[in-house]
């Protein structure tokens, strides 16, 4: 069984992210509030880096996913928000992988998409056992692999 999930690196940097955009917008909320002169900048401190951090942390907890591949299914489970979605193979309609040259090496994104219309993707620079995902599809569902221009 082959299990994926978002690296801890990628967890880790989102949570310092979150933490530094909360921390500033925290202690800029404070001086704005009091009333005194306060300028235009200190205002973008508290409008910029709340909502985004907020944003970004709900999107973090509630989309964080664990999918398990083997026994001819694919299996996705929400543990935030305890939901779990079991697709056989054969309700795969397609999937492709997208590759992007950047700067320093090259982004990898799976697409899976089901005959229901849903779609899973997952990303090599975000993902464990992203290689053995893509090794385990290209041998139980070859013919469903669509190349991308």
């Amino acid at each position: 069984m082959i299990v994926v999930k978002p690296k801890n690196s990628t967890l880790f940097s989102l949570g310092v992210f979150i933490v530094i955009c909360l921390g500033i917008s925290g202690y800029m909320l404070p001086r704005v509030l009091e009333g005194g002169r306060v300028e235009w900048y200190e205002y973008l401190f508290v409008i910029v880096p709340g909502p985004i951090a907020l944003g970004l942390m709900t999107k973090t907890i509630f989309g964080y996913k664990k999918v398990e591949v083997g026994q001819e299914r694919i299996s996705i489970s929400y543990p935030i928000r305890s939901a779990r979605r079991v697709y056989p193979l054969k309700e795969i309609d397609r999937w492709t992988e997208h590759e992007v040259k950047t700067a320093g090496s090259k982004f990898k994104e799976l697409n899976v998409y089901f005959k229901n219309g849903k779609k899973l993707a997952l990303s090599l620079q975000e993902h464990d056992r992203y290689a053995d995902m893509i090794k385990y599809l290209r041998k139980k569902c070859a013919k469903k692999f669509v190349k991308q221009p």
